[in-house]
């Protein structure tokens, strides 16, 4: 079997966000191609073919400023971590993880009760919400629908 057939595996046991993983995954090749210079403990000189990057793993933060707003590794970040043979997956934001997730979505909401118990106002009845008023366009109406806006005509038709 190949390796794709068990990614949906796999992808259960992440601690990330399918999609935070899926980011991840996607940066990781472009990573493994980049120059890394150690600087001291945590900070990192990152290098590509023309610009050159700050990468500070205890901070999170890299000149790029894609590692601050994602708040996922950049491709700079990956490359620091892995020249450190550190697990990159340890610098994602803990909004990306689905311990997170599943906090937020943890207590059960109630909703208000039965609608046979609820109490209306008793001038209910009276209120009224009118149409808007609309003004009779003139001439004929088109008998056929405009096109939205990427949508091809069927072969054979006008």
């Amino acid at each position: 079997e190949n390796g794709a057939s068990w990614k949906w595996f796999f992808r259960g046991l992440s601690q990330m966000t399918p999609d935070a993983s899926d980011l991840l995954v996607s940066r990781f090749g472009a990573a493994m191609v980049l120059n890394v210079y150690q600087v001291d403990q945590n900070e990192f000189e990152v290098k590509d073919e023309t610009m050159k990057y700050v990468v500070d793993l205890e901070k999170r933060h890299c000149t790029c400023n894609v590692f601050d707003i994602d708040k996922i590794p950049c491709i700079h970040a990956i490359a620091a971590a892995k020249y450190i043979k550190r697990d990159e997956n340890r610098y994602v934001g803990t909004s990306h993880l689905t311990e997170t997730w599943a906090k937020a979505y943890a207590k059960s909401i109630h909703p208000g009760g039965e609608l046979s118990t609820s109490t209306y106002p008793a001038n209910i009845d009276e209120l009224s919400c009118p149409s808007p008023a609309t003004k009779k366009r003139s001439g004929r109406p088109p008998t056929k629908r405009k096109r939205s806006v990427g949508e091809f005509g069927v072969p054979g038709s006008k």
